[in-house]
């Protein structure tokens, strides 16, 4: 749908403008906008439902090649439904403009949520799955998408991948002719894209997923960093054998469908291997509920275990001849024992033992000086956090949260004000229908009181209605209506939020993960208070997701 010479420059009409074109859709706001047109969020009055609704520019309609590809590939894309694409409702032309009315997703793109971050492995494995989903029922309906990346894939609120803009697809038996423009977005597009345009099929797709896969691990596109996403972020090294195969520059050599890939990532989660943690103890937690991965193998600490136990019988056996030979006969004190807490930390007055994960054999002849340490003892319990915990929770870790909430609050305060306002207008139709002018007047004067009141509450209905309006009538009933109304919308709301709370936590317990490598048990126990602050009192994360 892209096969037309793009506009220089594209003016999106103005929502007022048009409704008169819509008749049967409220047109709410504009979405966003661009070369290839401008997407507005609308309500479908037949349906009460909310639409996307994207306008082209009048240029492509007077295209009489681009109207009908458009056709075909509207009613192509009509024909597909599945959870991982966003659907497609209608298409015509208004005031000689093109259009395409869509499912309206109310959450961010993955751009938007994950640029220049890498995210957990587990929900990048989660993400891509999605998407290769979605991009496998395209295919086999005979629709290659041609322009698959991060701002053409948007999460909805539970942070489930929904592809959208399908704008530059095309049926696969329909072939560019000669001269037609080459659409794509650098970086994400497969060579043949520009080599071999008449050639291409729905491999180029798979090529877009593969860069997307290393990009989601790592933070950095391929052409930015070509290191394997293993080397650049520690993940599981069998990501880069997938990688590899997806963007192989061959089509012949790439995969042959999206649901290998889907099958290739899902064996990594069912059998992790071994992964080394970010060497950033600051990293951004998980944007969505991780999987937990297997912890390596044990067999790497045997091995430094034993190096550690040889290493000090060697030094303690060197220091102890020594002091037999200076001392001659002088008798060595018993070597003395120190007892360890469970934090690895001696008590106080004893000095401490060297930080290993298991003590090592000593000697009998073991002098009583204290052995020099093989490793850095950990901090004392009462230490300072040396990592900066409340930076970390403010400037990364809520941020990100709030980043996710925002959609929810978004969603929240239209919601109220809207119920707010209905139960002010029926509430004035009460006061209009009382005859006598006086007692009209009365009630409404009190009215406008308790309204104020209401609004210098945030526009929330409270739990009781003014006595002065208790005779209003069915005053008591239009209250109970609309305080159900705002419970139910509150209650939503607050659940929603409860289950981005898990995401919160999950993140604060990969960051402490982080931190015993370090043992810095001062920033681990401020860590655990602020799990321990969210699981106890529900009000307090919602609290920080509402702060600005």
């Amino acid at each position: 749908m892209s096969d037309s010479p793009m506009p220089a420059a594209f003016t999106a009409p103005a929502p007022s403008c048009l409704a008169p074109l819509f008749p049967g859709h409220d047109i709410e706001c504009l979405i966003a906008t661009g070369g290839m047109g401008a997407v507005y969020r609308a309500v479908q009055k037949s349906l009460d439902r909310s639409v996307a609704i994207k306008i082209l520019p009048r240029e492509f309609s007077t295209d009489a090649a681009f109207r009908t590809g458009f056709e075909t590939e509207a009613k192509a894309m009509a024909r597909l439904n599945h959870p991982n694409l966003i659907g497609v409702y209608d298409f015509g032309e208004v005031d000689g403009m093109l259009y395409i009315s869509m499912e309206y997703v109310p959450g961010n793109s993955l751009f938007h949520s994950a640029h220049g971050v890498a995210i957990d492995p587990a929900e990048v494995i989660r993400l891509v799955t999605g998407i290769c989903s979605g991009l496998s029922h395209a295919h086999e309906n005979g629709i290659i998408h041609r322009d698959i990346k991060p701002s053409n894939i948007l999460l909805d609120l539970k942070a489930n991948p929904k592809i959208g803009d399908f704008g530059i697809a095309r049926p696969v038996e329909r072939k560019p002719m000669a001269g037609e423009e080459i659409f794509g977005t650098p970086q994400y597009t497969a060579p043949e894209v520009v080599t071999a345009p008449e050639a291409i099929d729905h491999r180029a797709d798979i090529f877009s997923v593969g860069v997307i896969l290393h990009e989601l691990l790592t933070g950095r596109l391929p052409a930015e960093d070509p290191r394997p996403a293993s080397v650049v972020s520690h993940c599981d090294p069998r990501f880069d054998a997938i990688i590899r195969r997806a963007t192989d520059p061959v089509p012949g050599c790439r995969y042959a469908g999206a649901m290998e890939i889907a099958h290739d990532l899902q064996h990594i989660a069912r059998s992790p291997g071994p992964r080394i943690h970010r060497p950033d103890p600051s990293g951004p937690p998980v944007t969505a509920p991780p999987r937990r991965h297997k912890t390596s193998s044990g067999f790497a600490w045997i091995v430094i275990l034993l190096l550690a136990a040889t290493l000090a019988a060697i030094v303690l056996w060197r220091i102890s001849d020594e002091k037999n030979r200076s001392l001659a006969t002088t008798p060595m004190p018993p070597p003395t024992a120190t007892a360890v807490t469970d934090e690895g930390v001696p008590p106080a007055g004893k000095p401490p033992l060297d930080h290993q994960p298991a003590p090592a054999a000593i000697p009998e002849t073991s002098p009583a000086e204290p052995v020099p340490a093989l490793m850095e003892p950990a901090p004392a319990a009462g230490s300072a956090p040396a990592f900066d915990v409340p930076g970390f929770l403010e400037n990364r870790a809520r941020k990100i949260m709030r980043d996710r909430a925002a959609p929810l609050i978004q969603t929240l305060k239209p919601a109220l004000a809207r119920n707010f306002a209905s139960f002010q207008r029926d509430l004035e139709r009460g006061v209009r229908k009382i005859i006598p002018p006086p007692r009209r007047e009365m009630a409404g004067e009190a009215l406008q009181d308790f309204i104020n009141s209401c609004k210098e509450d945030d526009g929330r209905i409270p739990g009781e209605l003014s006595r002065k309006l208790e005779n209003l009538t069915d005053a008591a009933d239009i209250h109970a209506e609309f305080l159900a109304k705002q419970t139910a919308i509150e209650d939503t709301f607050h659940r929603e939020i409860a289950k981005l709370s898990e995401t919160y936590i999950l993140g604060i317990q990969k960051q402490i993960e982080r931190l015993k490598s370090d043992h810095d048990q001062a920033a681990i126990r401020l860590l655990e208070d602020e799990i321990q602050q969210v699981r106890e009192n529900d009000s307090y994360f919602r609290d920080l997701m509402l702060t600005p």
